[in-house]
């Protein structure tokens, strides 16, 4: 009787220390495998929906600092709905050149088919590709790539 109320006593422990930790999962986050599409140039791409109503191809890009819409997406998504302008920013370009840009508040953004990020804070581009960038991949982190999908493991 007294080895079962110690290995009690020390499985709680163990839980109790983990979660102080931050070692233990959050309880509602799900592990989601995301298909990825390959460029002829190595780059990697995925789906998302924004807002539940647009769906658009996003580069996967962890060098980037923000989830990036280019122009069409921006109109797309906002001709049957109003978005929160947050702010004005600079952002340096993969070129160098320094670009002002203006910022927005998404409620939803949906990774794939059922990794369900929440709000994310956006930037609109004038041109170019959509970017899934590292403010909205470390939401559902941790995260694993491969060369035909990416593992999130924060999804809710």
């Amino acid at each position: 009787m007294k080895r079962i109320v110690k290995k009690a006593a020390k499985a709680s422990l163990l839980t109790s220390l983990s979660c102080l930790l931050g070692l233990a999962a959050p309880a509602s986050a799900i592990e989601q495998s995301i298909p990825l599409s390959q460029s002829k140039g190595g780059t990697l791409y995925l789906e998302a929906t924004l807002e539940s109503q647009v769906n658009a191809s996003f580069l996967l890009d962890t060098g980037s600092s923000l989830l990036t819409l280019n122009q069409a997406t921006f109109d797309a998504l906002t001709r049957n709905h109003t978005l929160l302008a947050t702010r004005t920013s600079a952002a340096r370009m993969a070129n160098g050149k320094i670009l002002k840009v203006s910022q927005y508040q998404l409620n939803s953004v949906r990774i794939g088919n059922t990794c369900e990020v929440g709000p994310v804070e956006v930037a609109v581009l004038p041109k170019g590709n959509n970017i899934l960038g590292i403010n909205t991949l470390l939401r559902v982190a941790p995260l694993t790539i491969t060369s035909s999908s990416v593992i999130l493991a924060g999804c809710e």
